[in-house]
């Protein structure tokens, strides 16, 4: 459920700048479980982030599928962090234009990424609202958190719109922590408890992974991304991994999550990194800020696993382009990104009276690989799988389908 604000009523508060949306087709939603505490002070610190636009997009996506494709003579010649930074780095002119419109609105306190596609700002509200006409922020509490974001849609300059993709830190809420317990009654989830669950060593059995198939080269690395600002309780993964753990001597070390666990005892043997955000500020976007750091390490591991999504409905076209473009950069240096494919089946909206299959992003880019879940038939034997009932699905309503998939 949601509190729906959307960018056609913008006149009823500011007119002027109706025609000026960078993201056109972003609602403002705010999920039910974010309590409006109130309008921000207007000395409140916010720190936004620009995405500007950048150069040789349809350059880099044919890179990307050459170096993917095992067909091509360019197959596995991926790109380093600075030759991608060179393909796409935005105009001088872009930056030139970007650079003067915050510095005449007395912002200056700005950091860039290595490939100088991305400005993060620190600012006043005040200098945030004069700057983003249609803006108004507040805080908003869930639990023990809480964020800055703003009530209304922006919008910029028409002048600013061939250097500008979007501005991040002013809608988009984090993500709400997913539910990991199947069944919805009593009687189900005491059935449930019988089975001890599908451990590493299932897995392993089941995909065929023995006792040597584990990590052996020293530049082999995995990494798991997470955007709930959970802490770390390094007793609780060794303790993990004592208990079922038993391939490979995964050595404890960061996070008690289930990704970290799992990954850790299936991909034995291999350098590990956790990727969090804890001190992120109110204004940053959780999801953006990793993005953030894929553009600026040069030395990042291999493959990346997600689990994180949000509604394609509930963000805006610039925004999911944009980002379908740092996928791309991602890949082309041979980076593999892994996405859950969701937990709530195909989903459904009621939109009038009317419902529809609801997507998720970034499961449905075609620049990640999704992965699904699947279970036993049988919940207490080790029988054949199935297609898990709550694992996500449905076809982007943004976006077509990859040339790779026309013949699967």
């Amino acid at each position: 459920m949601y509190i729906l604000i959307s960018p056609v009523l913008c006149c009823l508060w500011v007119s002027s700048v109706c025609g000026g949306f960078l993201e056109y087709n972003q609602n403002v939603l705010v999920p039910h479980d974010w309590k409006d505490v109130g309008r921000v002070s207007p000395e409140e610190e916010l720190r936004l982030t620009f995405a500007l636009k950048q150069q040789n997009v349809a350059r880099l996506e044919d890179l990307l599928m050459k170096v993917s494709d095992p067909d091509s003579p360019l197959y596995g010649k991926h790109l380093s962090l600075e030759e991608v930074s060179r393909l796409v780095r935005p105009s001088a002119e872009s930056q030139k234009v970007i650079g003067s419109w915050l510095q005449r609105h007395g912002i200056r306190d700005c950091h860039t990424v290595h490939t100088q596609d991305f400005l993060q700002c620190s600012m006043s509200a005040e200098q945030a609202e004069r700057l983003l006409p249609g803006s108004r922020f507040h805080r908003y509490v869930r639990e023990n958190h809480s964020v800055l974001r703003s009530s209304a849609p922006y919008s910029v300059p028409d002048e600013l719109h061939p250097h500008l993709d979007f501005v991040g830190g002013v809608h988009r809420f984090p993500p709400e922590a997913q539910d990991l317990t199947h069944g919805s009654t009593k009687s189900q989830r005491s059935e449930a408890s019988l089975h001890l669950g599908v451990t590493p060593s299932i897995l392993r059995q089941r995909y065929n992974l023995s006792t040597s198939d584990v990590g052996v080269a020293s530049n082999n690395s995995q990494a798991v991304a997470q955007f709930l600002e959970q802490y770390y309780h390094p007793a609780d993964l060794s303790e993990f991994m004592n208990l079922v753990g038993t391939q490979g001597g995964g050595k404890a070390g960061l996070e008690a999550s289930l990704d970290v666990e799992y990954i850790m005892s299936t991909g034995a043997n291999i350098s590990t990194w956790v990727f969090s955000n804890a001190g992120r500020h109110e204004s940053q976007e959780p999801f953006l800020q990793w993005m953030l750091l894929l553009s600026n390490m040069s030395d990042l591991p291999w493959v990346h696993t997600i689990s994180y999504g949000d509604d394609e409905d509930s963000l805006s076209t610039a925004y999911m382009t944009r980002i379908n473009t740092e996928f791309m950069k991602a890949g082309v240096r041979g980076i593999s990104l892994l996405f859950a494919s969701g937990d709530s089946g195909a989903g459904c909206r009621h939109m009038g009276q009317e419902n529809a299959f609801r997507p998720s992003f970034p499961a449905s880019s075609p620049y990640v690989t999704t992965v699904g879940g699947t279970s036993f038939k049988n919940p207490f034997k080790l029988t054949e799988e199935v297609t898990d009932y709550i694992s996500g699905g449905g076809f982007s309503n943004v976006f077509k389908m990859p040339d790779y998939q026309v013949n699967c």
